[in-house]
């Protein structure tokens, strides 16, 4: 059966051929398709962990608390692996003054090694070095007037710490909202206490040494040890503190699924259109195995055979070019973008080299539509030949 299928096949190049090369070119696209949507999802969530910790600590019940009291808390001795790295930041509300004018802003004191994870921000100026330093939204400076240099006042009155604390702007930020702009001020996490609570915190960030991006079960014991020596504080991994985010992860493969599934689908009515051809221009011959003796599942399983070989061929042709493409694509690679997508791609904080992933999960979905494809496609032209009739059939004529 298998050879009768090939000669079969063989006897129509033009046709097996294309039909080989579109399988090849789906399952192609479908490849770098999901190296690249890979390679991007990764890095807007390394961005997110980046920013989040590991794990992070707050005092419990934090979403719905409002006033700094509530939510600040001293800093507690952690026992933490060796190599992991502990940061503090204490975040406030402050109205911001400049000469006559003044603005209400979100005030978050942070530690050095923060200041350089928004150095990608910078759009002119540079990072505080000293006390009194302050790093101001672009839309900020703009509604209070002030430029590099000049300096402004953060008035926090009815907290725990001074009330008022004067800074010198040396850097201004290009964020991603204008919103989130026009009310960022970032300051050193001493100026920060100073100013609204000495001593404390609004939360505190863990990072792990050597943990993917995906494993999980090394936070989820960390978490397990430090939460019973933490009362009134809750820790949690940075998924649970971005619960939008974690939202996501399920759907990414339903989405990848779908998205194959279009590339598949196209590819399954072109494979139907050249069995059906086939059916057409061999149902005389279809009649005369059926009246050699050949039953209507031989005559069934002989279309199905057709079917699997063209697409069989077809997705191995199309899967040495993916992953050929792949190996590149996981060196790095910079998405082509317009220049003015990429300013607003650079502004999210996200990099421009990318690094392509493929699961075998991903293969494994792929030769899975691949197959599904190669047996429905096939399925009712296979039916309408084991249903001719011998005598009607070999009197067919085209």
């Amino acid at each position: 059966m298998f050879r009768l299928a090939w000669r079969n096949l063989l006897r129509t190049p033009g046709r097996s051929l294309t039909t080989l090369g579109v399988v090849a070119l789906v399952v192609f696209l479908s490849l770098l398709f999901l190296s690249v949507y890979a390679g991007a999802f990764d890095a807007f969530l390394r961005l997110i962990l980046e920013r989040t910790g590991h794990l992070v600590v707050r005092v419990e019940g934090y979403r719905e608390k409002e006033d700094l009291e509530g939510l600040a808390f001293t800093p507690p001795p952690l026992d933490l692996p060796p190599g992991a790295t502990l940061e503090g930041a204490l975040e406030g509300a402050a109205l911001l003054i400049a000469g006559e004018r003044s603005r209400a802003v979100s005030l978050t004191g942070l530690e050095p090694e923060a200041f350089r994870r928004e150095k990608r921000a910078l759009s002119a100026g540079r990072l505080p070095e000293a006390p009194g330093e302050a790093l101001l939204g672009e839309a900020l400076a703009r509604a209070l007037r002030v430029g590099l240099g000049d300096e402004v006042v953060a008035y926090a009155p009815g907290g725990l710490g001074l009330g008022v604390y004067p800074f010198r702007v040396v850097g201004l930020l290009d964020l991603p909202e204008t919103q989130l702009e026009a009310r960022t001020l970032l300051v050193p996490l001493e100026d920060a206490q100073l100013l609204l609570a000495p001593g404390r915190v609004t939360l505190l960030r863990v990072w792990l040494p050597g943990v993917g991006l995906y494993e999980m079960a090394p936070l989820e014991a960390l978490k397990g040890e430090l939460s019973p020596r933490l009362p009134g504080l809750s820790v949690e991994t940075w998924l649970e503190a971005n619960p939008l985010y974690a939202a996501l992860l399920p759907l990414y493969d339903v989405v990848m699924g779908v998205y194959v599934g279009i590339f598949f689908a196209l590819a399954g009515l072109i494979l139907l259109n050249a069995l059906y051809l086939s059916l057409v221009e061999r149902i005389r011959e279809f009649g005369l195995l059926a009246a050699l003796g050949l039953t209507g599942r031989r005559v069934m399983a002989l279309v199905l055979w057709e079917s699997l070989l063209l697409v069989g061929v077809g997705a191995g042709v199309g899967l040495l070019l993916g992953l050929g493409v792949h190996l590149t694509l996981a060196d790095g690679f910079r998405l082509p973008l317009p220049q003015a997508l990429l300013e607003q791609y650079r502004e999210f904080g996200l990099p421009e080299v990318l690094y392509g992933r493929l699961s075998p999960k991903d293969l494994l979905l792929t030769l899975g539509y691949a197959v599904g494809v190669a047996v429905l496609a096939a399925l009712w032209p296979a039916y309408l030949a084991s249903r001719l009739e011998p005598v009607e059939a070999m009197r067919y004529v085209p």
